[in-house]
């Protein structure tokens, strides 16, 4: 999976989140749609569709004659994190596999140390330290 991720670009990634995200909607929202649509087709005033939202939590009830047809509840936390976590964890994925420009090794700052200019040693008889706050005279 790695070389399959590494070969991606950016618009293969969120072309990703998109068919996610739709998918994941036909998956919540068709049931959702099927019992909206029965209440919809029932004769007049033998249907109700109700939706409520109370402490962070979507319900939504459709009721028939006598019975509930349907009902459905989620918290906003979870909807949060069924929309939000997965396209996250797949470009976290993404950014992992992908391969650098420069290569890893100096773009990670792994340069050969001895390739670097040394810098000169400080004389000692240049510099002085004061060590006292008393007033100099």
């Amino acid at each position: 999976m790695k070389a399959f991720l590494a070969r991606w670009r950016p618009a293969h990634v969120v072309t990703a989140w998109v068919v996610y995200w739709i998918g994941l909607a036909a998956a919540t929202l068709t049931p959702t749609i099927r019992a909206f649509s029965r209440a919809a087709s029932a004769p007049k005033d033998t249907a109700n569709v109700s939706v409520s939202m109370a402490n962070t939590v979507l319900k939504l009830t459709v009721t028939t004659p006598g019975r509930v047809a349907y009902e459905a509840t989620a918290s906003l936390g979870h909807m949060a994190l069924w929309i939000g976590v997965p396209p996250l964890a797949l470009y976290a994925l993404w950014l992992f596999t992908r391969r650098r420009p420069g290569g890893a090794p100096a773009a990670l700052g792994g340069a050969d140390p001895d390739a670097l200019p040394r810098p000169a040693a400080p004389d000692a008889a240049q510099t002085t330290h004061v060590h006292s706050r008393a007033p100099h005279a």
